[in-house]
């Protein structure tokens, strides 16, 4: 999926389901252009991929990101949509640079 202004593409988000769960997706990407950034694309993506997870019957997201710095601000992105650090796994993708995952909730829990 896709948002664009009329002709340019201004971001791009791809997800799917993870296997051998039931109603768990991954996001596998999502990219805004630099010029779009900050307009709220990243926060539309988003809320367009949980609404067609929760079409397919998901129910939870799961994202990856980098634990460097130079990552800050997509971490921060994604504790404003609501979407909950999990767990990080040091040194993941190379020395010094974990991978964090974060999961946000697309219908209630049943504990």
């Amino acid at each position: 999926m896709y948002r664009d202004d009329g002709g340019r593409v201004q971001g791009f988000a791809c997800c799917g389901p993870h296997p051998l769960t039931e109603g768990t997706f991954d996001l596998y990407w999502i990219a805004v252009d630099p010029d779009a950034r900050r307009q709220g694309v990243g926060r539309a993506l988003l809320s367009q991929v949980g609404t067609e997870v929760k079409a397919r019957g998901g129910r939870l997201l799961m994202i990856e990101t980098s634990g460097l710095p130079s990552y800050t601000p997509t971490r921060e992105f994604y504790e404003s949509c609501d979407c909950r650090r999990e767990a990080v796994i040091r040194d993941f993708y190379a020395p010094g640079d974990d991978l964090v995952i974060f999961v946000k909730e697309l219908s209630p829990r049943t504990d």
